[in-house]
């Protein structure tokens, strides 16, 4: 039987520059290829390229924040005249409901005085409420907690809370 060389250690050829073990095909994947030589015009000629596609970039991200700006400009328009309109109908509705309410009064045999009265107190009350509502909303009106969440702050406690307040 022949005997296998596999296991065997090779033996450097005299003449390789190749470390012991090394086969010629490992040496040639160390040796990374041989790149060709740039020219300065080659060079200049891809800066010159890259500058035009930033600037191509530049553009067409402003076009965007162009639109952008645009849609969010007719938003704010179609809401805020949206805005009005349901305000506007909200009215109407109140004064219709309002002189129902006062002919029904009037029709119950209420004088016309205790009707007034009546319809005034309701209107107060409810107009009392919606300010209380409002102005307990206003304390909550501030950028600082945006601005906090924009720099990446903590939120701080509320420096207006009553001290009574803050254990409860």
């Amino acid at each position: 039987m022949s005997t296998s060389s596999v296991n065997d250690t090779a033996a450097p050829r005299p003449d390789s520059d190749l470390p012991d073990g090394a086969s010629p095909h490992q040496a040639q994947a160390a040796q990374p290829p041989p790149q060709p030589d740039i020219t300065l015009d080659e060079v200049i000629g891809a800066v010159s390229d890259l500058i035009e596609a930033k600037k191509l970039q530049f553009s067409a991200q402003w076009e965007m924040v162009g639109a952008e700006a645009k849609l969010l400009r007719q938003s704010v328009l179609v809401t805020a005249l949206a805005t009005l309109a349901t305000f506007a109908f909200g009215c109407v509705c109140w004064l219709i409901i309002n002189a129902a309410s006062a002919v029904l009064l009037a029709k119950a045999g209420l004088h016309a005085a205790l009707v007034a009265g009546i319809l005034l107190l309701l209107n107060g009350l409810l107009m009392f409420i919606a300010w209380r509502v409002a102005k307990d909303a206003f304390k909550h009106i501030s950028i600082n907690p945006l601005v906090a969440a924009v720099k990446g702050e903590p939120e701080e406690p509320n420096a207006k809370t009553p001290q009574g307040k803050q254990g409860s």
